[in-house]
């Protein structure tokens, strides 16, 4: 109980300093991301191909200051279900926020994103990891792929820069 009430104390009060940040000025990354096994029928189009998926999120403060960062998670599949497909959307599912002081990093990853948004990311989970952050940071993610049926396809990795956009 004391350990809940003390996440969400930290969770309000980064969103209040972000909020608080908004007027100068904040910055957003969508950061897409892949988790866990997808499995499908062979009688259906899969949504991706089958083998495994991970994905990580690095987030950089560079800057000489402190930076508060808020953090929502939107789910798009979940069990190998396609849940925001076209009509149909999808809001937050989860939401936490970090403190990060000058020149730190901290990363997310498929566990992370099961604890914020409460989900089974061993099972073909896609989605969006939004930071909100009151300065501009650098943000990179990590995807990682093995398999296909019987281990197929040789593992793969891919790093790609996140850019934010100032609202």
């Amino acid at each position: 109980m004391y350990k809940s009430l003390l996440s969400l104390a930290a969770v309000l009060s980064v969103a209040l300093s972000v909020s608080t940040a908004s007027a100068q000025g904040l910055w957003s990354y969508s950061v897409k991301f892949v988790c866990g096994a997808a499995q499908t029928d062979p009688r259906e189009i899969p949504i991706v191909e089958p083998g495994f998926y991970a994905t990580e999120i690095n987030i950089h403060n560079y800057r000489p200051e402190g930076v508060e960062i808020g953090k929502q998670v939107i789910i798009l599949v979940q069990d190998n279900e396609a849940v925001g497909r076209e009509p149909n959307v999808v809001g937050v599912s989860g939401q936490d926020g970090i403190a990060l002081p000058p020149n730190t990093a901290t990363m997310d990853d498929c566990l992370r994103i099961r604890e914020i948004a409460g989900v089974d990311t061993s099972n073909l989970t896609i989605g969006y990891l939004v930071l909100q952050s009151s300065q501009e940071i650098n943000v990179d993610a990590v995807y990682t792929t093995t398999g296909g049926n019987a281990g197929q396809f040789p593992p793969s990795i891919e790093v790609e820069r996140i850019e934010g956009n100032q609202l």
